[in-house]
């Protein structure tokens, strides 16, 4: 009888338990989470506490026109990101100071004047939840990775006409010289990669400089990247361009289908790191000049090999 009565007042508890203590968990997980209360009484003092990747910390200090100097206390690690904000919330006379750290670990932190001198000053650290919920939800859904590449190359000599070389002539090599705003990883097409507008230098021995105005799509075939993940990877190119040429009024294009092979080293979760390429394309150039009734026309085209390196932040 007793344990009957003993079931059936679990039963009717139950859900009201779990009501509350859902209730609890909620009020926890959308709370500010005080870490740091602490009064910095005399100058170079300083507090040491741990952070976590993908959070974000609010540091009130209650001195104004006052900063915080954060260092980690493992050499090698990546110092976190500083941003100081405007608070509305806050009370006058305070500095509010935003935090992203990139890695987990201990970390040092001293108030200090925007002069770069410390001050004495009393300090709150949060954990902000609802910021720290849009940062993780942000990494989970990566955008564009945006960056600067510069390359340099060799192209096979080619005659800057439609006309048929000559029997036995040979155009000499040159030399090319690029750089290119670019991204990769794009959101929902991740084999995407392209250089999104570039300028290229190309000289050739007896023959005018051209000023390449271009844009790349590239597509990754083999290999694989994971987010804030280092990777190699092979794919194809197309690169699309048009050249100006001083002194002369013709209007060349560049249509160059080719293969990449790069390395990709991404230093944390937003894929800021180093790239390095090297690329392989055949050009084929129209635009340059005609004439009628002079032999066959045909269409230039070069070999291109270039190498390159970038930097995404």
């Amino acid at each position: 009888m007793h344990r009957r009565l003993l079931a059936a007042l679990w039963l009717c508890l139950w859900p009201a338990g779990t009501l509350v203590a859902q209730t609890v968990a909620d009020t926890v997980e959308t709370a500010d989470v005080l870490l740091v209360d602490h009064d910095f009484a005399a100058l170079g003092e300083l507090v040491r506490t741990f952070l976590n990747d993908k959070q974000v910390y609010r540091a009130e200090l209650s001195s104004k026109d006052v900063t915080l100097e954060i260092r980690p206390r493992i050499p090698g690690m990546r110092t976190p990101r500083l941003y100081e904000i405007t608070n509305s919330t806050s009370p006058s006379g305070t500095s509010v100071v935003e935090i992203y750290p990139d890695q987990d670990g201990e970390y040092e932190l001293r108030p200090i004047s925007l002069h770069g001198s410390r001050l004495p000053s009393r300090l709150r650290l949060y954990r902000d939840v609802s910021e720290s919920r849009r940062r993780v939800a942000a990494l989970s859904k990566p955008g564009w990775e945006l960056g600067i590449e510069v390359a340099g190359g060799w192209h096979s000599g080619f005659n800057q006409s439609s006309v048929a070389p000559t029997p036995g002539s040979s155009p000499d090599a040159g030399s090319d010289l690029e750089a290119c705003l670019s991204a990769r990883n794009a959101p929902g097409i991740p084999r995407l990669n392209m250089c999104v507008f570039g300028l290229s230098h190309q000289s050739q021995r007896g023959a005018p400089n051209i000023l390449w105005v271009y844009t790349e799509p590239r597509v990754r075939l083999f290999g694989r990247a994971q987010p804030g993940a280092s990777n190699w990877e092979l794919g194809a190119l197309l690169r699309f361009g048009v050249g100006m040429m001083s002194g002369v009024s013709e209007t060349p294009t560049i249509l160059g289908p080719g293969v990449y092979v790069a390395r990709h080293i991404r230093r944390n979760s937003a894929g800021s790191g180093w790239s390095l390429q090297a690329s392989y394309s055949r050009a084929f150039f129209r635009g340059f000049s005609r004439s009628v009734g002079v032999g066959p026309q045909v269409t230039p085209a070069s070999h291109r090999a270039t190498f390159g390196v970038g930097w995404y932040q």
